[in-house]
């Protein structure tokens, strides 16, 4: 089975949330090809409702599910420790692509499952 490309991948999550009204953007471009995405997201508002900044990463689980799991529990009380996460990963992987998204409040703002573990 052919895997879709990183930037691909990038591009169908921006538009997903942009069809749902939300916001997203490229806050770093990765490799086209190989590279993993991490997703920075922020609650709406300008006080984000007194909720944290989440920071999540694609993952597989043993069984093979595919999805998203949360960095930090239960998220990064500020930005600058939710940067400092992403800086870490960067570090770890220069390949990376990281996306910011708003969430409205109703949940995951992808159609992509949180894995818990």
């Amino acid at each position: 089975m052919a895997r879709l490309t990183a930037g691909l991948r990038a591009r169908a999550y921006l538009r997903q949330v942009q069809i749902r009204g939300g916001f997203g953007t490229v806050l770093r471009r990765g490799d086209e090809t190989a590279g993993d995405i991490l997703l920075k997201v922020r609650p709406v508002g300008a006080d984000g409702g007194g909720r944290a900044v989440e920071v999540y990463a694609q993952a597989t689980l043993a069984d093979g599910q595919r999805g998203w799991m949360r960095l930090g529990r239960p998220g990064f009380t500020d930005e600058a420790a939710a940067d400092a996460a992403i800086a870490r990963a960067i570090r770890r992987d220069p390949d990376l692509w990281v996306l910011e998204l708003e969430s409205d409040g109703t949940g995951f703002p992808l159609d992509e499952p949180l894995l818990t573990g």
